[in-house]
């Protein structure tokens, strides 16, 4: 097969057309109240020019979607094999997905770099999500109260911060890819949390309405009221 996608290598990290050795396209029809639909998942096998290992990667289109086009449906595929922690880029917001980018870019490279490319995605969700504070420390808490972040993956976040500091101030710490590892981990619950399961859960419910003919409504968190504080004139004297 001649076709080129183009694709990050999982195992070297290049971005580059991927050789496509093989296909298969498994074809699921739902019957519907005057039609039927049709759900595409397709699996292929790709070789890396670069380093020339192979990756399966899965992608998926329907016709109960709009699609224009142009559209990429590799954007929003996924790696099978190999297997690692990896979240749907394109499923978040472009700065955050820059940040998560360069750390992915120098995990097998540089653990140091990787590590505080980390804490600087963190620190671009919490503009993303507005926190308040002066540390990142302080923002994290912030995300906690709003319950934007449960407190367990605000936990997640200080042990990322944590190790972030110590790349970033030259701590005497051997950083590998044991530390690595789990960190991206982390990063990748705390970035599904806050933004790949709310689009996911959307998806869903669509698809569940169309199937139910049901209208589901979503609950929402109310958000945390601030204070406003009230400005006193110094020329009204206290009364007495």
């Amino acid at each position: 097969m001649e076709e080129n996608i183009i694709l990050t290598c999982p195992h070297c990290g290049t971005k580059a057309p991927m050789n496509l050795l093989n296909r298969y396209v498994k074809k699921t029809f739902v019957p519907l109240t005057s039609y039927e639909a049709q759900f595409n998942d397709i699996f292929e096998v790709l070789e890396c020019p670069v380093c020339f290992e192979f990756q399966l990667y899965h992608t998926h289109w329907n016709t109960e979607e709009v699609y224009y086009e142009g559209d990429d449906i590799y954007k929003d595929g996924q790696v099978l094999y190999p297997y690692s922690e990896k979240v749907n880029l394109n499923l978040l917001p472009k700065n955050i997905k820059s940040a998560y980018e360069s750390a992915l870019k120098v995990k097998k490279i540089d653990a140091v770099v990787c590590l505080m490319a980390l804490r600087r995605t963190l620190e671009m969700v919490c503009k993303n999500k507005g926190a308040i504070g002066r540390t990142l420390h302080a923002k994290l808490n912030d995300l906690e109260e709003r319950k934007i972040l449960p407190a367990l993956m605000g936990d997640l976040s200080k042990v990322i911060k944590e190790a972030g500091n110590a790349a970033a101030h030259g701590d005497d710490i051997e950083f590998n890819s044991n530390m690595v590892e789990p960190l991206f981990k982390f990063t990748n619950k705390i970035l599904e949390y806050v933004y790949i399961l709310p689009t996911e859960m959307t998806s869903a419910r669509r698809q569940m309405e169309m199937l139910t003919g049901k209208k589901f409504t979503e609950k929402r968190t109310p958000h945390r009221k601030i204070p406003r504080m009230r400005k006193v004139n110094p020329r009204i004297k206290k009364e007495e």
